[in-house]
């Protein structure tokens, strides 16, 4: 009997990983107008959930809660991985954490009908997924500089940076949707889709933020809920994904989360939970020399 319990362990740990790490407490919740509740579970890394109601005075209102993982850019590198140029199948956050050594992760871009190409450009190093610079799409998020003296991430917006000449000095670009103008300024409708929402931003002292909201919201709300949260302190963001697709992953030695969307129909998580494709990737690593 003692042998069939251990071979059923095996199975159950072979099919669900995550029982390999503990679902640690999250940090506690922040509603607008309070100081962010941040926790620092390693040296570089803090984490924080924003809690956020829409306002609109009917029974449309919504509730969302914002997951945040901030990243000291002297503690972790950001990495671009794509199926396209890996040579495999496609794999889940999870696959991709194990497989590359990942601390954190979230998607790196929408893609296309072929799974793989991505909606906006895409380049690491002379890996190109997609070579097409797209006219709406006002934002890159760049890592890994050519030369000196340039910042090792940020969040570029095209109405104001000087991007065409950035975009060469970087190893890693990736193009998106601005998720808000200069200051904040709201640039999307108020009335639109409501889905989960995944995104990218930097803050006003060069840190790279992966934030992840799982409940319906239309992207008007959440860059309101983003600017209600003032100590957030945001300098620009990208948006990366959304609907069931929008993940973020925290892998830590004694902790571990995949964060997924939730359907706005059935208010439910996606029933394939996190093992859900994604052939575009931005990984954060721990930088072994500073």
């Amino acid at each position: 009997m003692n042998t069939l319990r251990a071979i059923a362990l095996a199975l159950l740990l072979l099919v669900f990983p995550a029982a390999l790490c503990a679902e640690a407490p999250e940090p506690a919740l922040t509603s607008p107008g309070e100081n962010i509740a941040w926790t620092s579970p390693e040296d570089g890394l803090d984490m924080a959930r924003l809690a956020y109601t829409s306002d609109r005075g009917d029974e449309f209102s919504r509730r969302m809660i914002i997951r945040v993982l901030r990243f000291n850019t002297d503690n972790f590198d950001f990495h671009l991985y794509s199926s396209r140029w890996e040579g495999q199948s496609v794999p889940t956050m999870r696959e991709w954490a194990a497989g590359k050594n990942l601390t954190a992760a979230i998607n790196a871009s929408m893609y296309l009908k072929d799974g793989q190409t991505s909606t906006g450009y895409m380049r690491s190093g002379e890996r190109t997924n997609n070579g097409r610079i797209v006219s709406r799409y006002g934002a890159f998020f760049v890592a890994s500089p050519r030369e000196p003296g340039l910042p090792r991430a940020a969040v570029l917006d095209r109405s104001v940076d000087d991007w065409q000449n950035l975009l060469p000095r970087y190893d890693i670009v990736v193009q998106n949707f601005r998720l808000m103008g200069p200051d904040g300024r709201q640039v999307w409708p108020e009335k639109g889709p409501e889905h989960a929402v995944a995104a990218i931003a930097e803050d006003m002292n060069g840190r790279i933020l992966f934030l992840h909201c799982s409940d319906p919201a239309s992207v008007h709300d959440f860059v309101e809920a983003l600017n209600a949260h003032k100590d957030l302190n945001l300098n620009s963001a990208m948006y990366v994904e959304g609907g069931s697709e929008a993940s973020l992953l925290l892998r830590l030695p004694e902790e571990f989360h995949v964060w997924n969307g939730m359907s706005p129909a059935s208010y439910m998580f996606s029933s394939r939970g996190d093992a859900i494709p994604l052939p575009n990737i931005l990984g954060a690593v721990r930088r072994t020399q500073k």
